[in-house]
């Protein structure tokens, strides 16, 4: 079976990590979301991965290539300009025809999902379509659904106002389509999968609905991309496909790491640092003495001053911060930018790729 996902998109919300990358090229421990994605759906068989890519596609077959280091065959459809959520589907229409029926991910979400029972709850029904549903508290951010008992999707609301939700069961960006789901998505223009063919399929009766109950996280902002880091790397505590590195850097006296974490080969922590938890440290990282980071992500090359105290915050590759910089409310560095010593950088601010933060 085939399945496809969605990695056309801009990532404006991780904005300026994503000014010089895909976000799905955004590390998660010592892998990244797109090969998280691709290694989950081939423990579970499948064998052929179409990518629908659009922004800085080269970027995403350098390091995918055609997919022969992950066991699967992976096949690039390039949308020249954005064709939304549906538009792209029907792009890749020559590697889908005959297939009977597909699936299709969303590109930015981290889950534990289990397509073998989307897929055989979608054969039973006989549908058309079928979506995988996540219970949220506030639904509003998301297309939600109006579902009966058996499970028969009556409506697909997208972001509906606060209180006015008909459920709490949102769209989580996992769907099985029949072949000829492909003829009801036009053909050359941006078409929404969540305002145009799913309320068009419900129309016809044949859409329905498979709840999913386990690990759900859409990681297109800062807060929630970490928290993906934080899952993964807990995840490679209990014996997961994703694993520790061996010792390959340098540490200073008294350095103190707190489980989990993850350190790139190559990198060096001065004295008296603390490391942990749910950090990921790139390769070639350099961190001074009487550093702090916790619940951080460093990208390769990044340069740490002494002092510094990171938490809850991204940097970008081959960065520099400087001495006794406070990173630590959602403040995102760029790839190359510099944060010069005492500078005092606002919660929430977003540095640019090579700017200079004095």
């Amino acid at each position: 079976m085939i399945a496809v996902i969605l990695v056309g998109g801009f990532g404006t919300r991780l904005r300026p990590l994503t000014c010089t990358r895909p976000k799905q090229l955004l590390p998660l421990g010592n892998t990244t979301l797109i090969e998280y994605m691709i290694g989950r759906l081939a423990e579970q068989g499948f064998r052929e991965i179409v990518l629908a890519i659009g922004y800085q596609p080269d970027a995403l077959k350098e390091v995918l290539g055609e997919g022969e280091k992950l066991g699967v065959t992976i096949h690039y459809s390039l949308e020249d300009e954005p064709l939304g959520t549906a538009g792209p589907i029907r792009q890749a229409e020559n590697y889908l025809r005959g297939s009977g029926r597909f699936l299709v991910l969303n590109g930015d979400i981290v889950s534990d999902m289990n397509y073998q029972q989307i897929l055989d709850q979608h054969r039973s029904n006989q549908a058309t379509a079928s979506i995988a549903l996540y219970r949220v508290c506030d639904p509003s951010r998301y297309g939600v659904v109006d579902i009966t008992s058996e499970g028969q999707i009556l409506a697909f609301i997208e972001k509906p106002s606060a209180g006015t939700a008909p459920s709490n069961l949102i769209n989580a960006g996992c769907y099985v389509l029949e072949e000829s789901v492909l003829d009801h998505i036009p053909l050359g223009r941006k078409v929404s999968i969540e305002r145009e063919t799913f309320p068009l399929l419900c129309e016809k009766g044949r859409v329905h609905g498979w709840e999913h109950k386990g690990l759900w996280i859409d990681t297109g902002t800062p807060a929630s991309y970490l928290e993906a880091n934080r899952e993964i790397l807990a995840a490679s505590q209990v014996g997961s496909s994703i694993t520790r590195p061996m010792k390959e850097y340098s540490e200073g006296k008294y350095v103190q790491c707190y489980r989990p974490y993850i350190i790139g080969r190559h990198t060096k922590i001065g004295d008296y640092c603390e490391i942990g938890p749910n950090v990921t440290l790139g390769r070639n990282v350099s961190i001074g003495a009487n550093t702090r980071i916790r619940d951080a992500v460093i990208l390769n090359d990044a340069e740490i001053g002494e002092g510094v105290v990171l938490k809850d915050t991204i940097i970008g590759q081959g960065a520099i911060i400087g001495n006794k910089i406070r990173l630590e409310k959602f403040q995102l560095v760029g790839d190359r930018a510099t944060v010069y010593p005492g500078a005092i950088v606002p919660p929430g601010a977003r540095i640019n790729p090579d700017e200079d933060f004095r």
